[in-house]
This record gives structure tokens, C-alpha cells and sequence, in this order.
């Protein structure tokens, strides 16, 4: 009887050593951006440990998170950071609502352009903490076999009438509504997709998270209910119907792939310093799908994240 309790035991001291390092190794890829988070938030990115949230909050109340992790006001961090990390996230989501404020503004533009079905939004304003050197980064869906067309038509309203500046208009990322499932996976694009959110298309959008329930497999708590939302606006403009009417005139299927074309040669000349495939993965040019982010940044995050993870002592 006494092995069995000792065997018990046992048992409960590792599931709550392994709860702690999941709490701990969520915390550090936040602690990146030095961004606290509420208990809500841990618990659906939240790796390896499936639990309900119940559980997860008595395990909080009971101060199993470990000496590793500070909390206050309800944020919880990772140590030797101190409450001020938690003031700057308020601060942040201050500054957030203003920049909400410009992007349903610029979704407004967007969803009249030809072909554009979802307008969702990404980055830091996703996770309301947005500071003054913040972007609007967009991330949108289009008709497929008119990605090229529709992204050509946003990047020349962006150069001929915003002067090439993308503060509030960061053309980031477009995929087509039939290519909705993401190829590559990994902690960096998991974790931004369960941030996305939606200012047009909030169907698509529940169709684009469903398509990639592969982020399960890294967050397998995950649910967009525990994290805040927004109010999209669905309704469709007649100014789009009549420009996508004027496209049936001409041959968008050639044109469609001629810019892509010409995007992979721009790529190429721009970026010489990447081998081909390092470069395709940077800036994906496909007929479905467009992603640049330049200076390589997914492969400098997951970096600094895995050496983050080894510092501390819980890397896989």
C-alpha cells in the first residue's frame, strides 16, 4: 500500500513538473517580444499538456507554476522580469486601439478591390501589442487564379496613393480561398495563425483555422474563444462586383500568371544572397499563395526561441 501512495505520488509530481515546463516554455517564446500573458492565453498555446481549463486555473491558484514565473495583475511572465513588463503590455493594448482604429479603416479599402474575399489581421496588432514602430499587418484571401491580379492592384494603390508607406497598410501575406491549409508547420506559423483575426470574411476565417488544425498538434488546447476578439464586417462592396465584372474582359488567367512571374524575377534580383531554396521559402510565389517577410525573420524567431528553451533548461 505504501509503494502504491509513493507510486502516486510520484505520478503527481511529474505531471506537474511537465505542466510546469509547458507553462515556462510558453512564457519564453512570448518573453521575445518581452509580452506578459493572461491565464486565458497560456492555457490555448499551451504545448503537450491537454487539460481543461478548470484544471488549469486550480493548477495556477495552488502556485505550481514554478520559481521561473512571475505573475501580476493577472499577466504572468517569465523571471527575473519584473511587474514594469506588465505595465508595458498595458501600454501596448492602449496603443493597440488606435491602430485598430486605422486598420478596420484600411480593411475598408481593401475588401472593395477586385477578388478579395478575407481581410484578416496579423502581427502585433493580433495580439494587441502594437508600440509606435508597429506596422497594420494584413493578411488576406483572394479568388483563386486571381491572387497575383488582386495583390498587383493593393501594392499600386499603396505606391501611387500612399506614397509606398505601409504603416497602416502591410501587405504581408495573401493566400487563395481554395488553398486555405498551410504547407509548412512549425511553432512561429502556429502561433500566428492562432492570433489571426478577422476584419472581413469571418466565415473564411473559420474555415482557414479548421483547414490548419494541424496547430493542434503544437498547442493542443488551443480554441479562439479564450483569446479576445473583434467584430468583423461581412458585407460585400458593389464597388468590387463592378471591377471584377470588368476582368471578364480580359484574359486574367494569363495575366494572372504573368505577375507572378514577374515576381519571382523581382525576388530573385532583390534577395541574390539566398540560395533558391531558402529564397522560395522567405518569399513564397505560388499561384495560391504569396508570404514575404523580409530579413528571414521566422528562422531568426525559432532561433532565438530554441535558444531560449535550452538557457532554461526545457528544450525538447
Amino acid at each position: 500500500m505504501r509503494g502504491m501512495t509513493n507510486l502516486l505520488i510520484f505520478l503527481s509530481w511529474t505531471v506537474m513538473e511537465t505542466l510546469q515546463h509547458d507553462i515556462l516554455r510558453t512564457l519564453l517564446y512570448y518573453d521575445i517580444w518581452q509580452y506578459p500573458l493572461t491565464a486565458k492565453e497560456v492555457y490555448a498555446f499551451l504545448p503537450g499538456s491537454k487539460l481543461s481549463f478548470g484544471d488549469f486555473c486550480a493548477f495556477l491558484a495552488s502556485g505550481g507554476v514554478g520559481e521561473s514565473v512571475g505573475e501580476y495583475d493577472g499577466f504572468y511572465f517569465v523571471k527575473p522580469r519584473t511587474s514594469a513588463v506588465v505595465l508595458e503590455r498595458k501600454a501596448r493594448q492602449r496603443h493597440a486601439r488606435r491602430m485598430w482604429k486605422m486598420a478596420r479603416l484600411s480593411t475598408h479599402i481593401i475588401k472593395r478591390f477586385p477578388f478579395v474575399r478575407g481581410v484578416f489581421i496579423s502581427g502585433d496588432l493580433s495580439k494587441d501589442a502594437t508600440i509606435p514602430d508597429s506596422d497594420v499587418d494584413f493578411f488576406i484571401l483572394t479568388s483563386p487564379g486571381r491572387l497575383w491580379i488582386a495583390r498587383a492592384l493593393l501594392i499600386l494603390f499603396k505606391k501611387a496613393f500612399l506614397l509606398n508607406k505601409k504603416k497602416f497598410f502591410c501587405l504581408n501575406s495573401f493566400v487563395t480561398t481554395d488553398f486555405l491549409r498551410l504547407e509548412e508547420h512549425n511553432v512561429y506559423l502556429a502561433t500566428e495563425i492562432g492570433h489571426l483575426k478577422p476584419l472581413y470574411g469571418s466565415t473564411l476565417f473559420h474555415e482557414y483555422i479548421a483547414a490548419n488544425s494541424w496547430i493542434k498538434e503544437y498547442f493542443p488546447n488551443f480554441d479562439v474563444r479564450f483569446l479576445p476578439s473583434v467584430t468583423p464586417n461581412d458585407r460585400r462592396s458593389t464597388v468590387q462586383r463592378l471591377l471584377e465584372a470588368g476582368f471578364a474582359l480580359l484574359p486574367a488567367d494569363a495575366v494572372d500568371g504573368y505577375l507572378l512571374q514577374a515576381m519571382r524575377r523581382i525576388w530573385r534580383k532583390r534577395y541574390p544572397q539566398f540560395d533558391d531554396a531558402t529564397r522560395d521559402r522567405i518569399f513564397r510565389s505560388t499561384r495560391q499563395e504569396s508570404r514575404a517577410y523580409g530579413g528571414n525573420f521566422q528562422d531568426k524567431i525559432l532561433s532565438l526561441y530554441e535558444h531560449k528553451l535550452r538557457e532554461h533548461g526545457v528544450a525538447d
